[in-house]
């Protein structure tokens, strides 16, 4: 069923276009080179993510050798240590990057930066790309993308290349200095500098929402959602199920606690309008390499039910009752 949707999508797409969609040269995708970095020890990494930042704050458009630059920017959560005074003592690592980024960042960016350091992470291509496998076994083939919590949109860098041909992107970024490295890199993506909260998008227009959003047990204000109650991975999850179409996939990174909680009412919740298609629970070792990080995660894929669906679930409940 899923599978039979997007093809038929993408082939109405290239009808109503009449032709095949525009490529835009050159177009930036990971490279070995770039995944090899981030195998580098992590002075090496947080002084390519300085080094990335420097370059972002200097330039307007990108060169191709300054897109590799840029991607090799990890995220404020491999700059943790920069931040701690007590590592500043002589000629360290951490000191020479603290004192470059002091001299590149407004005040106000210091302190997005130091309060990201718990949730801003480079994804591992090596997941992104079993992501993409997993929704090409589906039968997504293409359409319109939507990723919050983008960091410099590594996933679509990631994406094969007949499935971007076909895809047209939308990311969202709430640290302008990363949402500015993305639009460097993927010029032709659309890239909100702001957090998802806060951005208006229209329902139902998405084939696809994809990510790693950020985890924890905090809560972002959207007066929409505000009876939900969520935690922000919960929220994140439930404001892509209504950006998505009828049959629209969802492709998320998120807690454990999403599918784990003692409380099975945001469960519910997402019963009544996705249907699970698969989850995988990641190792806790899956960010160590990128990130610095241990979390235990699940990779969960949802399909959003249609109408029919809806009113066919909703007769059955009526019998039932």
């Amino acid at each position: 069923k899923v599978m039979s949707f997007f093809m038929a999508s993408a082939c109405s797409q290239e009808q109503k276009l009449g032709k095949k969609p525009k490529m835009y040269q050159p177009i930036f995708e990971i490279t070995p080179e770039i995944e090899q970095h981030f195998d580098s020890p992590l002075r090496v990494k947080a002084e390519a993510t300085v080094e990335a930042i420097a370059l972002s704050k200097s330039i307007s458009s990108a060169t191709q050798q300054q897109q590799v630059e840029l991607a090799k920017a990890s995220g404020w959560g491999t700059l943790t240590d920069i931040w701690v005074k007590a590592n500043h003592l002589g000629n360290t690592w951490q000191y020479r990057c603290h004192e470059k980024l002091s001299q590149l960042l407004t005040q106000a960016e210091i302190q997005a930066a130091k309060s990201a350091t718990a949730t801003a992470y480079q994804t591992s291509f090596e997941v992104i790309r079993a992501m993409w496998d997993l929704l090409g076994d589906i039968g997504f083939t293409g359409g319109a993308i939507v990723e919050p919590a983008c960091n410099t949109i590594a996933f679509m860098g990631c994406q094969p290349a007949l499935m971007r041909e076909r895809s047209q992107w939308v990311g969202i970024e709430l640290d302008p200095i990363f949402a500015q490295i993305a639009r460097l890199l993927y010029p032709e993506a659309l890239i909100y500098a702001q957090g998802f909260e806060t951005v208006s998008l229209s329902d139902n227009s998405f084939d696809l929402a994809i990510g790693n959003v950020p985890f924890g047990n905090y809560k972002l204000y959207d007066p929409r959602y505000a009876h939900l109650n969520l935690s922000i991975h919960n929220y994140f999850l439930a404001k892509c199920t209504d950006l998505v179409r009828e049959n629209g996939l969802i492709c998320l990174i998120t807690s454990c606690f999403t599918l784990d909680a003692a409380n099975t009412s945001f469960r519910k919740y997402l019963a009544s309008k996705l249907e699970l298609v698969t989850a995988i629970r990641l190792p806790d070792i899956a960010f160590k390499r990128f990130a610095n990080t241990e979390v235990v995660a699940d990779i969960l894929v949802f399909r959003k039910l249609t109408e029919t669906e809806l009113r066919a679930t909703n007769q059955e409940k009526l019998s039932i009752s």
